[in-house]
């Protein structure tokens, strides 16, 4: 088994990796951009990634200061870079490939090359270490969690109930995590205490100083109670409440009130959920010149409609698309507007993103002198291949064009 040492990041005991700092730097240059827009535009609605905001979670439980594992530039097998979904793939890959990763190491520190036999000798301490295999398994306990979400969050045909549901779902589970930590860190703990042994690494304490200028020592009774207070539970509790900041803040929750209105959440709209929703529209939405008492009546409408389709066991909708498509214009116009505005709020911008892989598998040298309308072309057609064309409607559209000779079939 080979390993690419040059494209290696080093793993220390603090700070984050390169990858995390430039993330964070792109997401600074983002809140300038938004704010630039919202100074001309007063009423629009800022809809940040969902997929960038849950990878921004995930990263910051860098700021955990047992946390030995960094993000890697690559992993051990080639996976796409610009896809967040593999980055889980590479830890978990990285941790069902450790014993051979430490035996390629083992062999490598071992030539005569010194400048790869030193990073080998480097990367093999810091692998062989009691403090990196624990951390390793905890956080794939925590990203086998936001893996799914992950994947969905990338579908680009998720609104944003649907994407409230699986952050929901997200900060639900690690909450029982952290209520049954004790259980779900002992299982572990045995795992990677197992791992250990076979590879011969040291189950030890690390190093406590009498006198702790940055923090506290932290009181254990075990070696497995130790790290459950020092890793473990900060790893949860540090992504838990950054996914709350991120999508349970004011902003996010105005947004997410408006959800009340698909069928499926309507069925059981409290007084309170109602109150709250038409406040919301009062303040962020007043540009749409709803009539509050009308919209009021609109609701209690569209509450008895789909009641009434319960009933006659009908398909309720669960989605906004969906909801459009049921929603009459003239019976419930505040409503169809509220949703129209929710189905154009973006998820995620995954969709976009894909046109840059696009770009890249199009242009290439061989077409390098390909002209911008059939790039263009050729890209949506790569982009939108799951719709079917007509072929009689092309061939018709291409023989409309002047030519020399008759296009005849």
């Amino acid at each position: 088994m080979s390993l690419d040492l040059e494209n290696c990041v080093g793993i220390g005991t603090d700070g984050c990796s390169v990858m995390i700092s430039q993330l964070r730097g792109a997401v600074c240059n983002e809140t300038n951009r938004v704010s630039k827009v919202q100074k001309h535009c007063i009423n629009a609605v800022h809809s940040p990634c969902s997929n960038h905001a849950l990878n921004l979670s995930i990263s910051k439980s860098s700021d955990v200061q047992l946390n030995n594992l960094k993000e890697c530039k690559r992993s051990i097998i080639s996976l796409c870079e610009t896809r967040w979904v593999e980055r889980h793939t590479s830890i978990f890959e990285f941790q069902s490939c450790l014993s051979e990763i430490i035996e390629s190491l083992t062999d490598i520190s071992e030539w005569t090359d010194h400048i790869s036999s030193s990073k080998a000798k480097t990367l093999l301490m810091a692998v062989t270490c009691c403090d990196f295999i624990i951390t390793l398994f905890a956080l794939t306990d925590v990203l086998s969690v936001t893996l799914p979400a992950s994947r969905l969050l990338q579908s680009y045909d998720r609104d944003i109930a649907e994407a409230s549901d699986i952050i929901d779902g997200i900060i639900l589970t690690l909450s029982g995590k952290r209520s049954n930590c004790e259980s779900d860190f002992s299982q572990l703990f045995e795992q990677s205490k197992n791992v250990m042994n076979k590879l011969d690494i040291d189950l030890k304490l690390p190093r406590i100083a009498k006198r702790q200028i940055q923090r506290s020592n932290t009181p254990a009774q075990s070696l497995e109670e130790y790290y459950r207070r020092v890793l473990y539970i900060p790893l949860l509790e540090n992504i838990s409440e950054d996914l709350q900041s991120r999508f349970l803040s004011t902003k996010t929750k105005t947004t997410f009130i408006l959800m009340l209105l698909i069928p499926s959440n309507v069925l059981n709209i409290s007084n309170d959920k109602k109150h709250e929703l038409l406040q919301a529209v009062t303040n962020h939405y007043a540009y749409l010149d709803i009539n509050i008492l009308e919209f009021q009546g609109e609701i209690e409408l569209w509450k008895t409609k789909w009641i009434e389709s319960k009933n006659e066991c009908k398909t309720i909708p669960e989605n906004v698309l969906e909801s459009i498509t049921q929603c009459n214009k003239i019976l419930f116009p505040g409503i169809r507007k509220i949703l129209i505005i929710l189905a154009t709020l973006p998820v995620s911008v995954a969709s976009a993103e894909r046109s840059f892989s696009t770009l890249r598998r199009l242009k290439t040298w061989l077409r390098s002198q390909i002209g911008q309308e059939r790039l263009t072309g050729l890209a949506l057609l790569h982009v939108h291949r799951d719709i079917e064309l007509d072929a009689w409607k092309i061939i018709d559209r291409f023989a409309e064009h002047k030519r020399f000779k008759e296009f005849v079939l």
